[in-house]
């Protein structure tokens, strides 16, 4: 068995934009986010994608769509509810930056940051999401992990052997794969828009192949073979 994911985050929204905590809430994409998905669809047409998979929520698929416009023929898209953004409760809506200075208030500089940095600076994250929540609805680490898990789980069941597959899912829900692969390779900022990151996966292994890729030059090398060019360093690990 060889499957080739290509696991991309959807576009910008106005939620995105103005840098507030987008989970639930769904909406259209920004015209940035859609120009950066035709972007992304141009690099990727030489991809002969077997199928897609995207959350249920408009976002994934208005991106899925825009990215897949040049591909003939059209593969399958697939809705899953597991590959969903993760839940922020009572945050939904709150700048991201607010809730930063609330957990920085609550626990104190140095045990936030603390909570932020290393391997473990998801983990850290997730729960200081988490304990900021004041209804304590935020979803938490294993459930998340579980999901990630369970979402993954169905595409790879879902996907013939030998087959380049496109995700297209949110950051935090992504995130959580990569942090049970190669947590070390997690950009601190997370996931970007549109951005590309390659886990390939054979009956032995899942190896990662490039994260967090934007750069053109970066996306052409890692379509271009199994034994990706891209400058993120590979690393061999299957989901905990």
């Amino acid at each position: 068995m060889t499957i080739r994911l290509y696991l991309v985050g959807h576009g910008e929204t106005p939620m995105n934009a103005a840098r507030q905590l987008q989970g639930i809430t769904d909406a259209a994409l920004t015209a940035k986010g859609r120009a950066a998905a035709d972007r992304l669809g141009e690099l990727l047409r030489p991809v002969p994608f077997a199928k897609v998979f995207t959350s249920d929520r408009g976002r994934t698929i208005e991106t899925a769509h825009r990215i897949i416009a040049g591909h003939q023929p059209q593969p399958p898209l697939i809705q899953l509810s597991a590959l969903r953004e993760y839940y922020f409760g009572g945050l939904e809506g709150d700048s991201g930056n607010a809730v930063i200075t609330r957990t920085i208030r609550q626990f104190g500089v140095a045990a936030a940051f603390r909570a932020w940095r290393g391997s473990e600076r998801f983990a850290g994250l997730v729960r200081s999401i988490r304990e900021a929540d004041p209804t304590h609805q935020a979803e938490d680490l294993p459930d998340l992990i579980a999901r990630a898990h369970q979402a993954f789980t169905q595409v790879i069941a879902q996907s013939p052997d030998n087959s380049d597959i496109l995700v297209v899912s949110h950051g935090m829900l992504l995130s959580a794969l990569i942090y049970q692969l190669a947590p070390e390779d997690l950009p601190f900022m997370l996931l970007k828009n549109t951005s590309v990151t390659r886990v390939d996966i054979t009956e032995k292994q899942w190896q990662v192949r490039g994260v967090n890729l934007t750069r053109e030059r970066d996306i052409l090398a890692l379509r271009g073979s199994a034994t990706s060019t891209a400058p993120d360093a590979a690393s061999d690990q299957s989901p905990k």
